[in-house]
């Protein structure tokens, strides 16, 4: 099996095609864009993960549950893939239209809510979600983990990413998940700690494997908020995988310094 540095990388060059691809098609604006930011810092192993995943099991279909699409519009490819989003007009403006360009059929998209999916029992072998749910306010989390495991096939796989730090935090900013800005501050995202993640296991689903990811530089701080000069961001951007790919450490127990996110790998029993 590829490692999943190799996987990650075999990402971002996938992420350079599709740029240049959609520049010689005349999608200036969405090309250019994805050109410059290819693959984020936080995304490069959690995208080789996902791939990984998909070649192991070769699944009839995928469900991506509001991650960011590129790793989606990777895997249509070879896989009939359902994109879904709670209100995100990217998805439509930006995705499904670099999807129609390439002609990558496989990829559908439609607005859903992760804790009420339109989906009926039983339909996707595996569903992915990354740094998505700890987005949902109250037990929100829950509540998606339990409809993730309820549109899964016995014997399924769910690949689920989010915020790992050393203590348990909800975030409240006056701007949403999308950068929009708000009237007032409301719940942002939580931060989960070891002792936490117990709010994501559901009868449902058995833990098959965790990979809690970090970093050995302080990286993080610098780029995940407006901490650098716009300019100096920008440059930063195209770097992104690199720094991942060097300064990101993987390790089935969330116990290391500089903790970013936790990814958990749940299974369906087939009763």
């Amino acid at each position: 099996m590829q490692s999943l540095r190799s996987l990650g990388f075999y990402c971002y060059f996938q992420a350079l095609i599709i740029a240049l691809r959609s520049i010689l098609a005349g999608d200036f604006r969405n090309g250019l864009k994805l050109l410059i930011a290819s693959v984020g810092y936080w995304r490069f192993f959690p995208n080789g993960l996902v791939l990984s995943l998909a070649r192991q099991m070769a699944p009839s279909r995928i469900l991506d549950i509001s991650s960011p699409k590129l790793i989606g519009l990777i895997l249509a490819a070879d896989y009939e893939i359902l994109a879904v989003d709670l209100d995100d007009p990217q998805l439509e403006n930006r995705w499904a239209r670099t999807a129609r360009l390439l002609r990558r059929n496989r990829f559908s998209h439609r607005l859903e809510d992760a804790c009420h999916l339109r989906i009926p029992d039983a339909q996707y072998p595996f569903v992915y979600s990354l740094s998505v749910i700890e987005h949902i306010p109250g037990d929100g989390d829950t509540r998606a983990m339990r409809e993730i495991a309820r549109v899964l096939t016995p014997g399924g796989r769910a690949l689920v990413e989010v915020p790992l730090r050393h203590e348990y935090q909800e975030i409240f900013h006056n701007y949403d998940s999308k950068g929009f800005p708000l009237a007032e501050e409301r719940f942002y995202e939580r931060h989960y700690s070891p002792a936490s993640i117990s709010r994501l296991m559901v009868p449902e689903l058995r833990l098959v494997r965790q990979w809690a990811m970090g970093e050995y530089l302080p990286i993080d701080p610098w780029i995940a908020v407006p901490r650098l000069p716009r300019f100096l961001r920008l440059a930063i951007l195209p770097f992104e995988p690199f720094l991942a790919a060097f300064n990101i450490w993987l390790d089935a127990k969330p116990g290391r310094d500089r903790p970013l996110s936790m990814i958990l790998l749940f299974e369906k029993p087939v009763d």
